[in-house]
């Protein structure tokens, strides 16, 4: 099975904690929608005879392209590629463009999931971030999205942002539990370079939460879900039965993926490839026949860190049995000596053999995760 992402990089205005590549240049919508139908056809061999189980439209703001460009994207997916009998196909969306007429035209396109960019149903943290739309707006738009039959959806959550507290996330999630919500994402808020949140840190304009406070309301997360029915099947990603992310799910299992405009990614298993973070770059490669993406090969050391990284993000985990069957019986050695340090205290729990993060790991997962990386000396070495 395999996953087809895009890219559409357009924003109405800028997040002060977002830096992930957008324009807030609308003028070339059309265009784009016209290379990226292009770069589809040219690369309908990579994916093999892998069936596409997920299709995702991601940004930037997906849901300010037409209804139509879905419906093409959707329809060439079909006529290019080997597709699953009921793939999931997930369009993130923000609030202030949910409307009932466009809901409508995004489920004959075939949309099935949308992952509805909320943040916060609390005024003042949309106020700080530079969100276009209220927590009231929030609410109006998952109305829309339950009484117009979207048979999945999801809400994207932000935590940690200044003033925000406990009680303030114990409010958001009680709001997710009224509306009977499947699936929500919750993401601390983290100061990024490049993003305007972290030059004002910098400047001291403004502090966040204290490491000990993140640490609460994170712990908080994780207990208030499971007492709602929630499975914690990824750190920051919670769901009722039958509604896990199959797209993300495939991301974190290794699953090969498309990835399809500019800044988008893609994986066939022995390499990885990203296209160019420039609208402009982009669109002229496409027109002109150039190269618009760079490609890296996977050595062992690679696959093996990769592998590390997502799949101890799950609440599956890794058992040393699955390390030695993928890499061989010199890196599960490596594994089992690198984990021992945290197996069975309070980080790692162990059952069955599977190794897995516990909730207090979770919270502190790139730390525990890079150390089992294997550095940058060679494979041969490792001994």
């Amino acid at each position: 099975m395999a996953g087809i992402y895009f890219h559409i990089p357009f924003c109405k205005s800028s997040c002060v904690y977002c830096d992930f590549y957008h324009t807030i240049d609308l003028r070339r919508m059309q265009e784009l929608g016209e290379c990226l139908q292009k770069e589809m056809e040219e690369r309908r061999g990579y994916l093999g005879k892998e069936a596409v189980e997920s299709i995702y439209f991601g940004g930037g703001t997906p849901s300010l392209m037409a209804p139509d460009f879905y419906k093409k994207c959707i329809d060439n997916i079909k006529n290019w590629f080997q597709v699953d009998s009921c793939p999931e196909i997930t369009l993130e969306a923000n609030p202030d463009d949910i409307s009932r007429d466009f809901v409508q035209a995004l489920r004959r396109a075939g949309i099935n999931r949308i992952s509805l960019g909320v943040q916060s149903f609390q005024d003042f943290v949309l106020k700080f971030m530079d969100r276009r739309h209220t927590a009231g707006k929030a609410m109006e738009a998952i109305d829309i999205l339950r009484q117009e039959g979207i048979p999945s959806i999801s809400i994207d959550l932000i935590y940690g942002s200044p003033g925000y507290t406990a009680d303030h996330l114990f409010q958001d999630l009680h709001i997710l539990e009224r509306f009977d919500i499947p699936h929500f994402s919750a993401y601390l808020l983290t100061p990024e370079k490049g993003t305007v949140l972290y030059q004002n840190i910098v400047e001291e304009e403004v502090s966040l939460p204290g490491e000990e406070e993140q640490f609460e309301q994170y712990m908080m997360l994780c207990e208030f879900s499971a007492s709602l029915g929630y499975r914690h099947y990824e750190i920051s990603n919670f769901c009722r039965e039958g509604f896990m992310a199959r797209h993300n799910k495939g991301y974190w299992e290794g699953k090969i993926y498309c990835g399809i405009g500019p800044s988008a990614h893609s994986y066939n298993g022995i390499s990885r490839r990203w296209n160019i973070s420039s609208l402009y770059h982009y669109i002229l490669a496409i027109k002109e026949g150039k190269r618009y993406y760079e490609e890296e090969q996977l050595s062992d050391k690679d696959l093996y860190n990769e592998y590390l990284l997502t799949a101890l993000r799950t609440d599956d985990g890794v058992t040393e049995e699955e390390i030695r069957e993928k890499f061989g019986e010199e890196l599960a050695r490596y594994f089992i000596k690198g984990i021992s340090k945290y197996a069975g205290k309070e980080h790692i729990e162990v059952k069955r053999g599977r190794y897995r993060l516990t909730n207090t790991g979770m919270f502190i997962s790139d730390t525990i995760i890079s150390s089992l990386f294997i550095p940058n000396s060679s494979i041969e070495k490792l001994n």
